[in-house]
C-alpha cells in the first residue's frame, strides 16, 4: 500500500481499529451515552472517513432515537393547521404558553424520508395535551406523559402538536422515539440503524452537523445545547452530541471551528473536547470550511478581516487571514491540551483541489505549515455531463452507463493530476495530504430549471448502477496511489436531488448491500487496512 508522508509528531494509523473490537462501549469523562451499541465494529481504514449530512426536518438520516431533535421546531398554528401569530418560547425552544385558539405544531419527519414502520412512543414532561396532526398514525395507548403510536404508512410526514399547556408547568422535553428505542434512549441517544451505517468509517467530519457554512456563532454562550428542543437551527448540533457519537463509534472526530468564533469559544471548545472525548480518540481541528469558496460567508469574512488588518489578499482571497486565524486557534488549543497531550489532536489547513495557489499562500504564511499537521483538499470527481452546459441536448441522450464512463475518465485524468499537484505542495512542507471532502459531485442545479428533473433522473440512474461500486474503489485506489492519506466521503446519508447526489446512502433504512457507492467504500476499506502498530 502506498502511504502519504507521515504526520509529524504523530502517526496516521487509526488507533484501536484492528479486527475483533467486539461491542463498542464509551470510556470518557462526562460522556452521556453509556450503553453498548449492540454491534461489533468492523475493521477500518486510515484512508476512509465520512462527512455527516446536515440535520433538517426533511432529512433521511435520522441519527437520534428522538425524532424531535431533527424536527422543524415549534410553530404557531390555529385549529385548522394554518400558521397564525408567534409562539412565546422558553430558552430551550418549547412553548411557554398558548394563546386562546393557538396550538404548537412540529414536523419530525417529512414525506418519503423512509422512516421505519412500527410503534413510536411519544413522551413529555409538564401538563397539557398532545396531538398528531397531518400524520397517518393510530393511537395504540395513552397514559399520563406517554402515548404509543402505531405507524404503518410511512409515505407521509410525521407531526406532533401541543393542543394545551399549563403555563405554570408547560409541556416540555417532548420525545418521539424511533421504534424499539424508548428503554435505552436515556443512555444511548443514537439511532441503532444510523450507528450501523457509520460503523465502518474511521473518521467522522462534523462540518455540516455544526452548520459551519455561514455560521452566526461568535460566543460560546450562544452555542446549541443538548437540552435544546431541536438540533436543526442555524447553530447546528451541540458539540457534546458530536463528541458522544465519536465516543460511541470509537471514531476520530473532525471538527470545524465557526469562522467568527472568538478566542473564548475556541478555548471552551478545546476544554470540552479534552474532558469529554475518549482519550484514545484523536481529534482533527480545522478553521471553518472552504474559506477559499466565495459562495460562503466565511470566505467574504476572511477577505474583510485581512483588509481590516492590513494583510495581503492575493488574487482577492483571504488566505492570509485564514492562515493567521489557523495559527491563533492552534496556539489556543495547544495551551488547553498542554504539551503532554499534544498527540491527542491534529490541526488541518485546507485548500482548493483544482487551484493550488490558495493552499500555497496559506502554508507559506509565516510559520503556518510548521503549526499544522496536515494539508487537506476536496478532490471531487464528476461526469463531464454534469458540468457541460454547452452540450445539454447531447447530455440528455446519454445512457447511465455513458455517464459512469465519464466519471472514470475524470478520475483517471483530472482528479489524478489534481492529487499529484497537491501531493507535491504538501510534500514541500513535509505534510500529509488529506481530503476533507471527496466523492461524486454530479448535480443538475446549474442547468436550466426545465431540465432539472430529467438530468437528476439520469445522474441518479448512473449513481445506482452496480458499476458505481467499481468507480468508488478505483477512486480511492487512485487517491492512495497518489500519496493521499485520509479521505472523507461527502456525505453519509441524504436524499438525492438537483442539488447533488451526495449521500452514499439515500435513507438510513436503505439496505447497504444495494447501495453501490457505499459498497465501493467498504471495498476500499478492505483494500487499504490499518497497519499494525
Amino acid at each position: 500500500m502506498t502511504q502519504g508522508p507521515a504526520i509529524r509528531r504523530r502517526s496516521l494509523v487509526v488507533g484501536g481499529l484492528a479486527a475483533g473490537l467486539g461491542v463498542a462501549r464509551v470510556r470518557a469523562a462526562d460522556a452521556t451515552p453509556t450503553a453498548p451499541i449492540g454491534i461489533a465494529l468492523p475493521p477500518r481504514s486510515p484512508h476512509v472517513g465520512i462527512n455527516l449530512a446536515g440535520l433538517t426536518y426533511y432529512s433521511t438520516q435520522f441519527p437520534f432515537v428522538d425524532l424531535t431533535k431533527n424536527g422543524g421546531g415549534w410553530w404557531s398554528r390555529d385549529a385548522n393547521g394554518a400558521e397564525v401569530g408567534k409562539l412565546t418560547l422558553t430558552p430551550t425552544g418549547y412553548p411557554a404558553a398558548l394563546e386562546p385558539g393557538q396550538r404548537a405544531h412540529m414536523a419530525v419527519a417529512w414525506g418519503d424520508t423512509r422512516y421505519a414502520p412500527g410503534e413510536y412512543v411519544v413522551r413529555w414532561d409538564g401538563e397539557g395535551e398532545l396531538s398528531f396532526p397531518l400524520s397517518t398514525v393510530r393511537v395504540a395507548s395513552r397514559a399520563p406523559g406517554r402515548i404509543v403510536l402505531d405507524v404503518r404508512d410511512t409515505r407521509g410526514p410525521l407531526w406532533v402538536g401541543i393542543e394545551k399547556t399549563n403555563p405554570a408547568n408547560p409541556v416540555r422535553d417532548v420525545r418521539y422515539f424511533w421504534p424499539g428505542t424508548e428503554a435505552s434512549a436515556a443512555s444511548q441517544p443514537f439511532n441503532p440503524e444510523f450507528l450501523r451505517r457509520l460503523a465502518p468509517f474511521s473518521t467522522l467530519r462534523f462540518m455540516d452537523w455544526g452548520a459551519v457554512n455561514h455560521s452566526p456563532l461568535v460566543r460560546w454562550a450562544d452555542r446549541p445545547l443538548p437540552g435544546d428542543a431541536v438540533y436543526t437551527s442555524e447553530r447546528g448540533v451541540p458539540v457534546e452530541r458530536m463528541i458522544d457519537l465519536a465516543n460511541t463509534l470509537q471514531a476520530e472526530p473532525w471538527f470545524c471551528i465557526p469562522h467568527q468564533a472568538d478566542d473564548d469559544y475556541v478555548r471552551q471548545f478545546a476544554m470540552l473536547v479534552k474532558t469529554r472525548l475518549d482519550p484514545r480518540r484523536v481529534v482533527w481541528i480545522e478553521y471553518s470550511n472552504e474559506v477559499w469558496n466565495g459562495s460562503f460567508g466565511q470566505a467574504r469574512y476572511a477577505v474583510a478581516k485581512a483588509r481590516e488588518l492590513g494583510l495581503p489578499t492575493p488574487a482577492g482571497f483571504g488566505s492570509s487571514w485564514y492562515a493567521e486565524r489557523t495559527r491563533q486557534i492552534v496556539a489556543i488549543v495547544d495551551a488547553v491540551f498542554g504539551r503532554a497531550e499534544r498527540t491527542r489532536w491534529r490541526a488541518v489547513a485546507a485548500g482548493q483541489a483544482v487551484w493550488t495557489q490558495f493552499g500555497s499562500d496559506v502554508l507559506g504564511w509565516k510559520d503556518t505549515a510548521a503549526r499544522v499537521d496536515a494539508y487537506a483538499i476536496a478532490p471531487y470527481f464528476h461526469a463531464a455531463a454534469a458540468n457541460d452546459l454547452a452540450k445539454l441536448a447531447a447530455t440528455l441522450t446519454l445512457t447511465p452507463e455513458a455517464v459512469v464512463e465519464q466519471m472514470l475518465a475524470n478520475i483517471r485524468g483530472d482528479v489524478k493530476a489534481q492529487v499529484a499537484d497537491n501531493a507535491k505542495l504538501a510534500a514541500r512542507y513535509k505534510l500529509p495530504l488529506l481530503a476533507y471532502e471527496a466523492g461524486a459531485s454530479d448535480s443538475s442545479s446549474a442547468f436550466p430549471a426545465e431540465r432539472h428533473d430529467a438530468l437528476t433522473a439520469l445522474f441518479s440512474a448512473a449513481h445506482r448502477l452496480p458499476r458505481m461500486r467499481e468507480v468508488y474503489r478505483e477512486y480511492v485506489d487512485t487517491w492512495v496511489a497518489g500519496s493521499g492519506g485520509l479521505l472523507n466521503q461527502y456525505n453519509d446519508i441524504g436524499r438525492w436531488s438537483k442539488w447533488g447526489l451526495w449521500g452514499v446512502l439515500e435513507h438510513v433504512t436503505e439496505n447497504p448491500a444495494s447501495a453501490p457507492k457505499y459498497q465501493g467504500l467498504l471495498d476500499a476499506i478492505a483494500a487499504h487496512p490499518a497497519q499494525p502498530r
